[in-house]
């Protein structure tokens, strides 16, 4: 049976926007919490301003996907119906191609099916302020080893950079953010701008997965993008992982989901055009694998102390170490996302100060982890054995004309840096 859910998502105190079924998520006015929305953005999204009626629409869309997404279980089928309806601002904007391309977008990222649908509510003051320039840059900084780099990529060069991440519930998470976010602050001057923004559901979540949260983080991105008169948004991520190419048959995309696969990019930008927001969400390591990468970084010579952040930063898809004896702050060492990270310093001759839960535990406790990685651990030999797939690289979705002998160039390049890491 396939799970479902229906959800309304307005501002606190529109008592119009109810729809028969559909639970209510209400959106404070002023930064705090409801009963069931809690969020450091107002409605109108103070404390940002000069916020376009376009982009708070698709900051209330995205976040109340995200919301609904973590609100909804999943049964026994993976694919849930997910009904959404927003209170938006500009109604006009938003007609049915739009609609319809935002479902898919959503359903391309969490394997749902969404039924978008909007209703003009109440008007909204959004107020001036100064603008910080075009050639200043807005990039995505989650706590993760990738947007890490990217950020010390990006302060070394000497653009202009204001960074954003999404608040988490998860303390790993937020720990790796702090951390990143202090080491940033003190060795560079000036200290580079780092907002972390709180926006979810007050209530429990009920479904642990979360892949409809890349389009929320980078509709806060474009937000703040475009309140600042930035018209660029940087997402920091290695090719190879935003492929996200299944390593054999029949099993499906072995990393964090599609949040940067090129598709969603393009996806992203048909979304922006239409809503006639100029913001241009770029990612400068598409072409680069994750040891690439972080080689790339190494040869900047980046400050002291960068060794030592990157081994704060997380990369894991299963947290949860308490399971085997161990803290589930841990990066596991042993997912598909780990063994990527794990290969990375290897490829970067980088030496990773990184406490993994395979090397803190040991005995039975370790044995009970490489049983539960195992799917995991045989998939990537299996990929590693058998080389890029051409065949299924060719029959993915792509953007028009995406140069596909390059992606399976990337591919292999990606493959031959696991194939540096000793599998259990």
């Amino acid at each position: 049976m396939t799970a479902s859910g229906a959800y309304v998502v307005r501002a606190q105190g529109d008592k119009k926007s109810r729809l028969q079924g559909y639970d209510t998520l209400k959106w404070p006015t002023a930064p705090g919490h409801t009963k069931s929305v809690v969020s450091d953005l107002a409605w109108n999204l103070a404390p940002l301003q000069d916020v376009a009626p376009a982009v708070a629409d698709l900051v209330h869309i995205a976040a109340g996907a995200y919301m609904a997404d973590r609100s909804t279980r999943r049964g026994a089928r993976f694919s849930r119906d997910i009904a959404l309806h927003v209170t938006v601002v500009a109604p006009e904007l938003w007609t049915e191609e739009l609609l319809d391309t935002t479902s898919e977008l959503l359903g391309w990222l969490t394997g749902d099916t969404w039924n978008l649908t909007v209703a003009g509510g109440a008007e909204v003051d959004f107020e001036e302020t100064l603008k910080v320039g075009e050639n200043g840059s807005v990039a995505l900084l989650s706590g993760g080893l990738d947007s890490f780099l990217g950020a010390i990529q990006l302060l070394m060069s000497g653009a202009e950079t204001i960074f954003v991440g999404h608040k988490d519930s998860a303390t790993s998470i937020r720990g790796a953010q702090s951390t990143v976010g202090t080491w940033l602050g003190q060795s560079f001057a000036p200290a580079p701008s780092y907002t972390r923004v709180q926006l979810a559901q007050a209530i429990r979540r009920r479904e642990p997965s979360s892949r409809s949260r890349a389009f929320m983080f980078l509709s806060l991105g474009v937000a703040v993008a475009s309140s600042l008169g930035s018209r660029s948004l940087i997402i920091p991520e290695n090719g190879y992982t935003g492929i996200n190419l299944p390593l054999r048959p029949n099993r499906g995309g072995a990393l964090s989901t599609r949040s940067t696969h090129p598709e969603t990019f393009r996806r992203v930008a048909e979304i922006l055009t239409a809503l006639n927001i100029d913001v241009t969400v770029t990612n400068p390591f598409e072409w680069m694998t994750k040891g690439e990468m972080m080689q790339s970084i190494r040869g900047l010579r980046p400050p002291s102390g960068w060794q030592e952040t990157a081994a704060a930063t997380l990369s894991c898809s299963k947290l949860g170490g308490n399971w085997f004896g161990g803290s589930p702050n841990l990066n596991c060492g042993l997912c598909v996302p780990c063994m990527v990270r794990r290969a990375t310093f290897i490829k970067a001759e980088v030496p990773d100060k990184t406490q993994y839960l395979c090397h803190a535990i040991s005995g039975t406790h370790l044995a009970e982890l490489i049983d539960a990685r195992r799917g995991d651990i045989e998939a990537v030999r299996y990929a590693i054995e058998a080389g890029a797939d051409a065949d299924a690289i060719d029959s993915g979705t792509w953007p028009p004309d995406y140069d596909l002998d390059r992606v399976e160039g990337l591919v292999q390049r990606g493959l031959d840096e696991l194939a540096m890491l000793e599998l259990p």
